[in-house]
């Protein structure tokens, strides 16, 4: 009787240390706030499309890099649930789940330069602009109703690039000023460098 019951115990353990062979973390609820926006130009001329510091981009192949600055408020970590055979173990560990305090409401964009007659300096274009998503680009607005359902990395929403879909005919030269403006009625800005649309 007593070897039967060793046999189960040692069974048990050769199960769980089959079954946890990964070792991974327990995944970690971070809640966080948004506090600021840090904007760079892209060009999609470059491999994936990059960052650039040229002041000279093709207007079709322009693009603006948006991070949010961000801080965390809190940090939840699930429970280790005990037993025999962990029910979350495998050999792909989860990643953590990243809870925004607000939500994005609308982003609008803004240059310091006439654009086209119909856009003066300081007229929101952003319906000159789309959102990268996979291959494909989504209005601005479209695409912030794709991402209060998506998971995403806490401060990059915009993880593709906003990209510009219509060439200016007035002035070439832009600095590019984008606004957030939050659920909790906060608004973000940030200023691209000036560059140069050909």
């Amino acid at each position: 009787m007593i070897k039967k019951v060793l046999f189960v115990i040692v069974l048990g353990f050769i199960l769980q240390l089959i079954t946890g062979c990964c070792d991974c973390d327990p995944i970690r609820k971070i809640y966080f706030s948004k506090k600021g926006l840090s904007l760079k130009n892209l060009d999609s001329a470059l491999p994936l499309p990059g960052v650039t510091n040229d002041s000279i981009i093709a207007s079709a192949k322009y693009g603006i890099h948006i991070q949010l600055l961000t801080t965390q408020l809190a940090l939840h970590k699930q429970r280790i649930k005990w037993g025999l055979i962990q029910s979350a173990q495998a050999c792909k560990c989860a990643s953590d789940d990243f809870i925004p305090k607000e939500d994005i409401l609308s982003v609008a964009i803004f240059s310091n330069n006439d654009f086209d007659a119909a856009h003066l300096k300081n007229t929101d274009l952003s319906l000159y602009f789309k959102a990268k998503r996979n291959s494909s680009f989504v209005s601005i607005i479209d695409y912030l109703k794709l991402v209060k359902d998506v998971v995403y990395r806490g401060n990059l929403p915009f993880f593709e690039g906003i990209f510009l879909q219509t060439a200016p005919n007035l002035s070439k030269k832009h600095k590019f000023r984008i606004k957030i403006t939050l659920s909790d009625g906060r608004i973000l800005e940030a200023e691209t460098t000036e560059v140069e649309l050909i």
